[in-house]
């Protein structure tokens, strides 16, 4: 690479169009621009006229360089804003984009179908989106049925008592969860925990021990149904280990 070189890549890019650059290109820019601060550090005087012209190119050679990369860089969003919204097949010269170049026109294109699917399909397609939205709605109220439609228990577990559990083997053939009675909700003591809230939560996943907020040490296991304090048990969710059936 050298200053002429650069040059002529720098007009090209100043059209419309993709050019191929070598897979090297950048490193061989970088290259260059070291060879050039080498030398500059070598003559070791800046005054010098060799120093100043040396410093001359480097600094159009850093400018060039910047020119270059977004110019590309607009090309490339420009063709994945186009593509996102055409139903042609993408254009050919995205094969002239460098690896990096086109994980950046591929994160563009995702970007762009993502928030029009969010944003623009309700308001251009909102009979499609309402039945996508019936159907996931249909899913989820199948998935909630079977589960609760299988036998459950509902543990609570402190130091004193971890082998304290009442088992509940009715099923539920109305689609409601059986009334929690207010016996089984721990009792809560302590300021900070005044008026705190209760759940009935399912644990999808194995699970250590754990102190939670209303002072109970709990080990629960997948398919255990247990009242546990709110916070916890939104805690939970938020990892996928379980899944809220209740508010008390």
């Amino acid at each position: 690479m050298d200053r002429t070189e650069l040059k002529d890549i720098l007009r090209s890019e100043s059209s419309s169009s993709l050019r191929a650059l070598g897979s090297d290109f950048y490193e061989s820019v970088a290259k260059y621009i070291r060879e050039l601060e080498d030398e500059i550090r070598l003559i070791n005087n800046p005054r010098s006229v060799e120093s100043r012209m040396l410093e001359d190119e480097l600094q159009s050679a850093i400018t060039d360089i910047e020119v270059i990369f977004l110019r590309r860089i607009k090309k490339i969003t420009t063709r994945a804003t186009s593509n996102a919204f055409s139903k042609k097949s993408p254009s050919q010269d995205l094969d002239k984009l460098l690896p990096a170049e086109k994980r950046i026109y591929d994160s563009v294109l995702s970007a762009i179908n993502s928030a029009r699917g969010e944003l623009l399909d309700p308001i251009l397609n909102p009979e499609t989106v309402t039945s996508a939205q019936k159907s996931v709605c249909v899913e989820e109220g199948t998935l909630k049925s079977s589960v609760l439609q299988e036998p459950y228990r509902i543990e609570s577990r402190n130091e004193a008592d971890k082998m304290d559990t009442q088992e509940v083997s009715e099923r539920v053939d109305s689609g409601r969860v059986p009334e929690i009675s207010r016996e089984n909700i721990p009792d809560v003591r302590g300021k900070s925990n005044i008026n705190e809230e209760f759940v009935v939560v399912r644990i999808l996943k194995d699970l250590p021990t754990f102190k939670a907020l209303d002072n109970r040490n709990y080990a629960l296991s997948a398919e255990d149904v247990v009242v546990l304090p709110t916070l916890n048990a939104q805690g939970l969710v938020k990892r996928n280990v379980a899944h809220i059936i209740k508010k008390l």
